[in-house]
């Protein structure tokens, strides 16, 4: 999609005319910039900027040393999620877009048939992050240096403070702050800023929370048809920077 908007961005100068560097629009996009205007009161309007580039400089997964980000065959990550070092998603894992994994003080993990909605960030700063299986973990959660054990659900917007330890069969509601060093015992609802106990769950909750997790491992591979396979996107840029001459 972006190559396809820089196309069309690039379409009207190279239409009906051939293909050189004085016909090229100074729309800032790589590989399709005008000389670099002389300095003067409309230097200041240069930019490269990065909407108008072919494709998105970030990547999914970085190296840090011998911290290397490890995905299952069949996870799936959105196109800007971000895992950083020493990062490991188990299998139908789902890490949605906008969500960053950080692994560069200690290891996360993420546990088999768990998920990271949209916009969350995990680290692990100082001591590893442990995300068990089975849980669901809601848009704009910030979780570090916590222990989240099998089959929880954690809502939108809450926060697990470093050394925080939520036990398996738990949830938490949205907006839940959980302090540093704080428990959240085995079946049990909290919630609130910062944690309290509001009631147990019971049985058909429980087992809602596994189903949850198991649908959205579902629905991330409708999104996962969508997505460009790596490697695509780069080869069709720089072969359309080669064919405008500026390789």
């Amino acid at each position: 999609m972006a190559l396809r908007n820089a196309l069309a961005r690039v379409a009207g100068p190279l239409r009906g005319c051939a293909v050189h560097s004085a016909s090229l629009a100074p729309a800032g996009v790589i590989g399709t910039l005008k000389t670099r205007p002389p300095p003067g009161p409309s230097h200041r309007s240069y930019r490269n900027l990065v909407e108008h580039e072919l494709y998105d400089r970030s990547r999914q997964e970085y190296t840090l040393g011998n911290r290397v980000p490890s995905v299952a065959p069949d996870a799936w990550i959105a196109p800007n999620a971000t895992l950083i070092g020493d990062t490991d998603v188990a299998d139908q894992c789902s890490v949605w877009h906008g969500s960053v994994l950080k692994g560069d003080l200690g290891a996360v993990r993420l546990g088999a048939f768990s998920n990271v909605q949209e916009r969350c960030v995990i680290d692990a700063a100082g001591a590893a992050t442990r995300i068990g299986q089975h849980v669901t973990i809601g848009t704009g959660t910030s979780i570090s240096a916590a222990v989240v054990e099998d089959n929880v659900l954690i809502g939108t917007r809450c926060v697990l403070g470093s050394g925080s330890y939520v036990e398996e069969n738990a949830a938490l509601e949205a907006g839940t702050v959980v302090e540093p060093g704080q428990l959240i015992p085995s079946g049990q609802l909290w919630g609130g800023n910062p944690a309290r106990f509001v009631r147990d769950l019971d049985g058909n909750e429980v087992l809602e929370i596994q189903q949850i997790a198991r649908e959205v491992y579902g629905n991330s591979q409708s999104h996962a048809d969508q997505s460009t396979p790596w490697g695509l996107d780069y080869a069709q840029t720089e072969a359309l920077r080669k064919a405008l001459g500026r390789e």
